[in-house]
Formats: C-alpha cells, sequence, structure tokens
C-alpha cells in the first residue's frame, strides 16, 4: 500500500501504478492487483498534506524485487508514504 499526494491527476496516479507495475513484471513478479483504494483524511500532516489517496497493491515477488519496489517508492517524490505488508498464502 502507498499514499500518494492528493493533488495529482487520476492520470499522474495511473502513470505511477503502471512504472510500479513495469518493474514488478521486468523482475519476474506475479501482479495480481494495483488499484487505487480512496482518498483519506491522514492522521498527522505528512510533506505539507493534510490528505492522501491510498493506492493498494497485491503482487508476489522475491525479496529482491520487494526491496527495488520499496526503494523506488521511497525516492518518488510524489508517494508521501509507503508500507510493505508480507500475506499469508492461501
Amino acid at each position: 500500500m502507498f499514499i500518494v499526494d492528493p493533488t495529482l491527476s487520476d492520470e499522474q496516479i495511473a502513470t505511477i501504478r503502471e512504472r510500479l507495475k513495469d518493474l514488478a513484471v521486468s523482475r519476474g513478479a506475479e501482479v495480481k492487483k494495483i488499484e487505487p483504494w480512496e482518498r483519506r483524511r491522514l492522521a498527522y500532516e505528512i510533506k505539507g498534506r493534510r490528505e492522501g489517496v491510498y493506492v493498494l497493491a497485491e503482487l508476489r515477488a522475491d525479496p529482491s524485487t520487494v526491496e527495488e519496489l520499496e526503494r523506488q517508492l521511497t525516492v518518488t517524490e510524489t508517494v508521501l508514504r509507503h508500507m510493505v505488508v508480507r500475506l499469508d498464502e492461501d
């Protein structure tokens, strides 16, 4: 899950999602979904923003791919926060 700047247009958010998807697929990950969740008020101000657009991403990848995705999310200025959570196998 990651939170993007709420001032971005839908096209800009889609570009971030596509870039993340392309990076994951190029490193051999299986992308199940990457979709906008909702716009929410943040508990505290982050980078001068009181709201953010949450984007939920579900994928299957090896640890090196996850590290690279986290690195990319960290350096993307329009991403306010991100969190990677490991889900149990179904």
